[in-house]
């Protein structure tokens, strides 16, 4: 592996891609003041959408994490991680896979099988008859979409 360009900002990273600078994966930390680091994966997967992009981060928040990954990157690191870590997440990123480490990926789990308990209790709060209705629209919905392909 070798860093073939090192930007100060997105739009000198953006720059480099556009003047035909030859990378495998663009690696991003989140210092960038100019354009935030979302902004930057965004524009670089509209302008070459096969470049893989590693969203390096201080911050060890999953809403981050989250927002990268629907930016476009192809997985988050934080930079506390060892270099054994930061190598492996280059690796999978580069064999196609989203690389998460392992208390990102608790993390996001977590939220998102706590998202799902909410949305269980709100169900069960539900009278009988506004649970038919729910289940009716469900239905209608769904006879809706396959009607419309």
């Amino acid at each position: 592996m070798a860093v073939c360009a090192e930007a100060k900002d997105g739009c000198e990273a953006i720059s480099f891609l556009k003047q035909g600078c030859q990378v495998d994966i663009v690696l991003l930390a989140v210092t960038f003041k100019i354009i935030s680091g979302f902004e930057i994966i965004k524009d670089i997967q509209s302008l070459y959408p096969a470049l893989p992009v590693l969203f390096v981060s201080m911050n060890n928040d999953e809403i981050y994490a989250e927002r990268a990954l629907q930016a476009g990157a192809r997985g988050y690191v934080m930079k506390q991680e060892s270099g054994e870590v930061l190598i492996n997440a280059i690796r999978e990123v580069l064999n196609g896979n989203i690389f998460l480490s392992q208390k990102m990926y608790a993390k996001l789990l977590n939220k998102i099988t706590i998202k799902r308990s909410d949305v269980e209790q709100l169900i069960n709060t539900l009278t009988p008859s506004e649970f038919e209705v729910m289940n009716l629209e469900a239905v209608w919905r769904k006879t809706h979409y396959l009607s419309s392909e």
